[in-house]
């Protein structure tokens, strides 16, 4: 399913990017943006947010703690490897450090709900014997006799390294004052280092009146040092052992690795979606078959809610029940055509990708295909218009109509000449309310369209002008924003059903408001009055 320009058209990314799973596998899940079409998969995912948002209101300090155990595991590499290096193996432990914290501390039903329960207690132990169940691993001696051993005997010769260079460290500064406790050479000027033991220090030629001095060890240092690379070569070859060791542990226990994967992705993206869930007061959506209507009861588009919320200007939620799957939109521009339109792609994405609905009531049916056909929101194609878009997109959409689908038709031809768009309009109606799979909302500015059967048609309320008429003073300077918030005010951002043969004639009373002048004014009332009286 494309919905790339649905989402634009619906500002989606706006609430989308509220939508904050914590684990590097919840985010990778999110920018899937997978789109369900499967009703049953879709109710199950409803029914685990209704048990995590109860987890979530009923143990807030457990699920602040949850959230830390999420935010800290890593991205794993492949587990379908035959060995691992010690910086996989601790992000191995990581991982069963943290899910094993989240086991612990969710309830049983969510535990019930996801089916999680962490069962590797003897893997996590093997990996802590660095000391303790802690996110960190060290390749500790205790994996093997032998590699103890061999760190023993590194040790000692550290120690012993250590003791022959303070010794002459200190024979040196005795003889010629100079320190090399804290560098490897020192420069001086030539004229100091006439009578420099050789069996102490080493000198060569640093520029035309420096030398520069380095400490010479005796034989016993380097026999001891080329002791030691020998038991750092052992020490490889027996770490390597602990690997292939600790690795076939894991390798046994992949499977079941993978499957927490799974549950920390799950669980993580379920947290998210619970979490907005209760933030927006959401509630499940409605999934019904095919042939039933679509209802919205205080439905909230969010982008426009929000920006409302921000202005200190009214919102008006939806309220709608469309008795025909082909429904036409009327009404004056700015009278919220297009936020219908866009508050009915909104909730249906939001149901469709698996979240609650801020709305009281939201029923709907489960689509294949939610098309946006509009204003072209894109790149623009070389050689094609606004109107070539509209049609080669509608022609794609047409193309699915054999499944389940969701037309969202925004002021259709609005480029091209009335006549003709009118009658393709006319026709468009006709095609969709015989088709049973297509459910089709169209806003138009186009009146007294054709009438078919199964075709509805509905009109935004618009403006309460009685009410504006109180408040509007026409001798007061408004500037445009005031002007804008006046519209918004007094327009009633209500759906009405309506015959086709209903007029609006808002969009004068609207032209008066934005500052159009009298005299166009006065003859554009003169008009409508002469010709449509």
């Amino acid at each position: 399913m494309n919905i790339k320009d649905t989402i634009q058209f619906v500002e989606f990314d706006t609430f989308y990017s509220e939508y904050a799973p914590l684990s590097p596998y919840g985010v990778i899940n999110k920018n899937k943006n997978t789109v369900f079409t499967n009703k049953k998969e879709l109710l199950s995912i409803y029914n685990s947010i209704e048990v995590i948002v109860d987890f979530i209101r009923e143990n807030s300090f457990s699920s602040d703690k949850i959230k830390n155990h999420l935010k800290r595991i890593a991205l794993l590499n492949s587990l379908d490897k035959k060995i691992f290096d010690s910086s996989e193996i601790f992000l191995v432990k990581k991982l069963l450090v943290n899910f094993k914290g989240i086991d612990k501390l969710l309830n049983e039903a969510v535990k019930n709900e996801l089916q999680i329960q962490f069962e590797s207690n003897e893997l996590l132990d093997f990996l802590s014997q660095d000391g303790g169940n802690k996110e960190t691993f060290y390749l500790s001696a205790s994996y093997c006799d032998k590699l103890t051993e061999n760190r023993i005997k590194i040790t000692a010769l550290d120690k012993s390294l250590a003791e022959i260079k303070k010794e002459r460290f200190q024979e040196i500064i005795d003889k010629h004052n100079f320190d090399f406790r804290f560098r490897d050479f020192i420069v001086v000027s030539e004229n100091i280092t006439g009578n420099l033991d050789c069996e102490l220090v080493y000198k060569e030629v640093y520029d035309k009146t420096s030398l520069l001095v380095k400490p010479v060890f005796p034989k016993k240092y380097f026999d001891l040092h080329q002791k030691r690379e020998i038991l750092l070569v052992e020490e490889g070859k027996l770490e390597k052992n602990v690997l292939q060791t600790i690795s076939k542990k894991i390798i046994a226990e992949k499977d079941i690795i993978k499957s927490y994967i799974q549950k920390i992705e799950l669980l993580d993206t379920l947290f998210a979606k619970a979490t907005l869930a209760i933030k927006y007061q959401m509630i499940k959506p409605i999934l019904i078959d095919r042939n039933e209507s679509i209802k919205v009861v205080k439905g909230q588009y969010l982008p426009l809610a929000n920006k409302c919320l921000k202005m200190d200007t009214v919102y008006t939620p939806l309220n709608a029940e469309f008795d025909n799957k082909t429904c036409v939109i009327t009404g004056s521009n700015m009278g919220g055509k297009t936020m219908l339109l866009k508050s009915i792609g909104f909730l249906q994405l939001l149901s469709q990708m698996g979240f609650w609905v801020p709305a009281d009531v939201y029923q709907t049916s489960v689509f294949q295909s939610i098309n946006y056909i509009g204003e072209d929101l894109s790149e623009k194609v070389e050689g094609l218009s606004s109107f070539g878009f509209e049609i080669h997109n509608l022609s794609n959409a047409i193309q699915n109509f054999n499944t389940n689908t969701l037309l969202l038709i925004d002021e259709f031809a609005k480029t091209t000449n009335s006549i003709e768009a009118k009658a393709i309009i006319a026709a468009m109606l006709k095609s969709f309310s015989q088709k049973e799979n297509v459910y089709s909302f169209v806003s138009t500015h186009f009146m007294e369209l054709p009438e078919f059967e199964k075709v509805s048609f509905y009109k935004m309320k618009g403006l309460n002008y009685s009410e504006y008429e109180k408040y509007y003073n026409k001798d007061k300077q408004y500037s445009l924003h005031e002007r804008i918030k006046l519209i918004n005010t007094f327009m009633q951002y209500e759906i009405i059903k309506t015959g086709n043969k209903d007029r609006t004639f808002d969009a004068i009373k609207i032209a008066d408001t934005l500052g159009l002048n009298e005299e166009i004014i006065r003859y554009t009332k003169e008009y409508l009055s002469e010709n449509y009286d």
